[in-house]
């Protein structure tokens, strides 16, 4: 237990870090505008709200995520801004009969701050309730101050929080859900048993994806067998821990239906999600092995002890694997992007397959003559990349520091339980992406960073034991000064673009990221400043740009000369230039072409802005040249 001293420092430290997290997130908040949150601010928010308040039960369902935690707390912008949609100018004589997209620009700023604000003070708060869980988790305020520290600092999950979107919920609640569960099987107190099952509800309500989250508390039990106390082996023990687990799923269940009660009209809207991830097919061998696994429990016990023993005598070997495991993930794409990715064509790949469609995960003749476990390694390797180029440099160290005591030293029981865990849930995570065939960005990594900020606290615990020697307050002292230093420079030097952060082992000319609507503001800020601003047309790739224009913004990506001129052409990284969201001139005669204008992006642009420096994460501008 700390002291009355150390935990006033803790106390301080924590709210030091909120307190950042809130500041660094508060900062350029209303100037950006991102893909798809148009349709949840001018939509399907209010759409929820007008459902509830006219008890029309069926169109609370307003989205397949669901996103219902979107509409709970981002809708409370509704409050300041009870008619978004007017921000849309819709005059038919202005728009020219839909030509044109054009916005009242003077309440842009407005209205992301209305409706961004609550989700980044929701996020704020969560920080509290992380610390309050990691407590329990460890019985240490120091490393739940840590795992905190890691959240805090993380700029992907700063950037996450300014964002309407599902996944600005989904990190929080099925973080939170994690953290709810270890702390029940650290403390088995029932109130976190009931805070798992709300979380899980909550986090379910944010993203279908959230269903993901039983195979990890699945991974919790199986490591506390293997790595925990001895009455975790009891088959009593084992057996009430898979019941709960199932009690877990169906309070989860009714926390979903609770605030999406277009369930009790169709259950087609509780199936439709988790049938991604549950169908039938898994719901029946599932339910096989429960029963298989269940029948061990209770009829052949010796059996049962003979296959624990077998385990836990070879847990050290098992633990082992799985750190050479992920250690060669991180190894392989550091020398994959260092050799100029000749080992695997990681963006080559992902190009491809966003030129076919994503949805279709067709990746043309590059893996044409790979077998099948060459190309599913290749595709695992694909999906992880963003997510561990968007680690910190710190936390590659970390993470080789455990994986070198697992290697060669003996770790905790606990950091044995939760680094297990983890480890395996984050191959499980990747894997399970390539055979739903989903191309993982960093977005839909976000579950994952919450659980890395847990296992970045493991392995500060475990460096506290290894320098021992050294008085504890010295190596806390120096670990806190780390964390706080290595997280403020990357916070201000990613700033404002935190969300679009890349690791920089990453030489420049990779990037993990696309725009995803990061610098279009500082687009349209150079368009406006242009004398009749409030006359000029813009076709661009991205209709993210438009909200902050004084202009016109062209919808089509067909631009026919004899009816509209455009004065600029603004192009993003995003959509593959090469093949997606180019745009085409029509009635060409006396003017340049749309492939004159292509060829002009690469170093004959008249703006352009790099995010975060590397090149190929840009917004550029291009005058029509009349």
């Amino acid at each position: 237990m700390e002291s009355k001293k150390e935990k006033k420092i803790i106390l301080f430290l924590l709210i030091l870090s909120v307190a950042i997290f809130f500041f660094f997130g508060f900062f350029h908040l209303s100037k950006f505008e991102t893909t798809d949150e148009q349709l949840w601010k001018y939509g399907r928010i209010k759409n929820y709200w007008q459902a509830i308040s006219e008890k029309k039960w069926e169109k609370t369902y307003i989205n397949d995520k669901p996103g219902i935690t979107v509409a709970l707390i981002s809708g409370m912008g509704l409050i300041f801004e009870p008619k978004p949609e007017t921000h849309i100018i819709k005059n038919p004589q202005i728009t020219q009969n839909g030509i044109f997209e054009v916005f009242d620009s003077m309440r842009t700023e407005r209205i992301n701050y209305a409706f961004r604000l609550p989700i980044l003070i929701f996020s704020t708060l969560s920080l509290l309730l992380f610390f309050w869980l990691a407590r329990k988790i460890f019985d240490s305020g120091w490393l739940a101050l840590f795992s905190t520290l890691f959240i805090a600092f993380n700029p992907i999950i700063i950037g996450m929080a300014q964002i309407i979107n599902p996944d600005s919920f989904l990190w929080i609640f099925g973080g939170l859900s994690v953290f709810s569960w270890l702390a029940y099987l650290n403390k088995a107190e029932k109130k976190f048993f009931w805070l798992t099952a709300i979380f899980t509800g909550l986090a379910l309500l944010s993203k279908y994806t959230a269903s993901i989250l039983f195979f990890f508390y699945f991974l919790a039990v199986f490591s506390k067998i293997i790595f925990g106390e001895e009455k975790s082996v009891e088959p009593r023990w084992v057996i009430r821990k898979m019941l709960e687990l199932i009690l877990v799923f169906i309070f989860s269940i009714l926390i979903f239906s609770l605030f999406l009660p277009a369930v009790f009209i169709d259950s087609k809207y509780l199936v439709k999600g988790i049938s991604q991830f549950l169908n039938g097919k898994n719901i029946f061998w599932a339910g096989l092995a429960g029963l298989f696994f269940l029948a061990i429990l209770i009829f052949w016990k010796k059996f049962w002890y003979k296959i624990v023993n077998l385990i836990q005598k070879n847990k050290r070997w098992l633990l082992v694997v799985v750190g050479v495991m992920v250690s060669l993930v991180f190894i392989l794409l550091l020398l994959n992007v260092w050799t100029g990715q000749k080992i695997v064509p990681l963006d080559e790949m992902k190009d491809t397959a966003y030129a076919q469609e994503p949805k279709n995960f067709n990746f043309g003749k590059i893996l044409k003559q790979d077998g099948f476990w060459e190309k599913k390694g290749k595709l695992f390797l694909m999906e992880a990349y963003p997510f561990v180029f968007s680690l910190t440099p710190l936390f590659w160290v970390l993470i080789g520091f455990v994986i070198w005591k697992i290697l060669f030293k003996k770790i905790k029981p606990l950091s044995e339980e939760i680094t297990f865990s983890l480890f395996l849930f984050f191959i499980f995570y990747f894997f399970a992406t390539v055979f739903a065939k989903i191309i993982a960005n960093v977005r839909y990594s976000i579950l994952l960073y919450p659980m890395f900020a847990l296992l970045g606290a493991v392995v500060i615990g475990e460096m506290m034991q290894f320098f021992k020697k050294i008085e504890t307050k010295k190596v806390l002292s120096i670990a806190i000064g780390v964390v706080f230093f290595s997280g403020l420079w990357t916070l201000w030097f990613s700033r404002p673009f935190y969300f679009s952060y890349a690791n920089p082992l990453l030489p420049k000319k990779f990037t993990i990221h696309d725009s995803w609507g990061h610098g279009f503001y500082e687009a349209a800020k150079y368009i406006n400043s242009f004398l009749n601003s409030e006359n000029l047309i813009v076709r661009s790739n991205s209709n993210t740009i438009c909200p902050f224009l004084k202009g016109k913004c062209l919808k089509s990506r067909r631009v026919n000369l004899n009816l509209v001129q455009p004065d600029f052409f603004v192009v993003s990284k995003r959509g593959v230039l090469k093949v997606r969201n180019q745009f085409i001139l029509e009635n060409v005669k006396n003017e340049k072409d749309s492939q004159y204008y292509h060829q002009k992006l690469k170093n004959d642009y008249d703006w352009a802005i790099f995010i975060n420096e590397r090149p190929e994460n840009y917004i550029k501008v291009l005058k029509y040249e009349k």
